[in-house]
């Protein structure tokens, strides 16, 4: 691994910076990010941009022979499209952790509805959104600021109240259905993409009111932002994933003492797997569970033929068992669609000040109970 450039490396990028500052460009156009991309690679080493900068040289280089073709202060609307195709403005879900949305992206499975806005200088873009039933995805891109935070401190998060000290920084999103009802899900987040200082993730999963609109439909989206007045507010077209979708009602149940849970439906897509499970009955408690121990609520891992083991997004609450009579949850894909996938309930292991007991990895120490192990055949 190469921790520094060469020199024939730094008089490049010094080229294209001298030749992209000449030129005489719009306010809103690419200088700003291009230049702003060159200086993030100058100061990060590592393999991964490396490679970046022989995109971004690449990409600039194109920029500098079109450039002849833009009259000082215009440029043409089918320039901006060739322009933001170029690989300095690249994939939000292709930068993400999440391997559901970098394999959507691959595909071609997402959506590319290039909407912008600007208020006060600020200008606010979705890039790329996703659908497949279960889960809602919206990559956004920001401009116009010059801050590695993109999310504001939310203040209140039932009011959605957040602070206003920085400019730009955004609030929470409100998606809503063409009916003003908003968009109800399981649980969601929003924050900035790791290394990508002005791109912002929204998911939204376990989507419940969607459904009965099919295929295609509209929402709006509003997204709030510090010290400008006006909120950005976009119609997206939602257009859902139509291949690899599998869904199941197994209706599979297992039990343990006086607890039960049964499988009711498991529906694979090429980006999500949503399991929805119901349960009665005291949450098992091992030997090593009482006293000063104590269980946590039941969890569910799912495992493939090939003994991958994926855990739901949800997280861990740490608080002791408490029953959940329907649970709704989402995972993340498995490499390939299995041809079976076995669900693994366990617990975890609480002290008397609520401290998940860990093994001396630092993980969560596991209680599995075999009998309660059910497995459903993929077709």
């Amino acid at each position: 691994m190469e921790k520094w450039q060469s020199q024939t490396e730094r008089q490049t990028m010094e080229h294209i910076r001298r030749s992209i500052e000449k030129v005489e460009l719009p306010v809103d156009s690419y200088n700003k990010p291009i230049m702003n991309r060159i200086e993030q690679l100058e100061l990060k080493g590592g393999r991964r941009l490396k490679l970046l900068k022989k995109t971004l040289v690449a990409a600039s280089l194109t920029i500098l022979l079109v450039i002849g073709t833009i009259t000082a202060g215009f440029i043409s609307p089918a320039w901006a499209d060739t322009l933001r195709q170029l690989p300095v403005f690249s994939s939000v879900f292709k930068h993400t952790e999440n391997p559901g949305l970098k394999l959507a992206a691959e595909k071609g499975l997402t959506t590319l509805p290039n909407l912008s806005v600007t208020h006060d200088g600020v200008t606010l873009s979705i890039t790329e959104v996703l659908y497949d039933g279960t889960r809602l995805a919206v990559g956004f891109e920001r401009a116009g600021v010059v801050d590695e935070r993109v999310m504001a401190e939310i203040t209140n998060f039932r009011t959605h109240e957040f602070d206003q000290t920085t400019k730009g920084l955004l609030g929470l999103p409100v998606v809503t259905l063409p009916t003003g009802e908003p968009v109800s899900s399981g649980s969601s987040s929003i924050g900035g993409v790791y290394g990508q200082s002005n791109m912002i993730l929204l998911e939204m999963n376990e989507l419940r009111n969607t459904a009965a609109l099919g295929d295609e439909f509209k929402v709006d989206i509003r997204v709030p932002v510090a010290q400008i007045a006006e909120p950005f507010e976009f119609q997206v077209t939602v257009k859902k994933v139509q291949e690899g979708i599998i869904s199941l009602k197994p209706d599979q149940e297992a039990s343990k003492d006086s607890f039960h849970y049964t499988v009711k439906s498991l529906d694979i897509t090429p980006v999500t797997m949503r399991l929805i499970i119901t349960s009665k009955g005291e949450v098992p408690v091992s030997a090593e569970q009482t006293g000063e121990y104590a269980p946590t609520s039941v969890f569910y891992e799912l495992v493939d033929d090939s003994g991958n083991v994926l855990n739901s997004q949800l997280g861990y609450a740490r608080g002791k068992a408490v029953q959940h009579p329907i649970l709704d949850s989402s995972y993340n894909t498995f490499p390939e669609v299995p041809k079976t996938i076995t669900v693994r309930p366990y617990t975890c292991t609480l002290d008397n000040e609520l401290n998940l007991l860990k093994d001396v990895n630092g993980e969560r120490i596991k209680t599995y109970y075999k009998e309660l192990e059910t497995t459903i055949v993929i077709p």
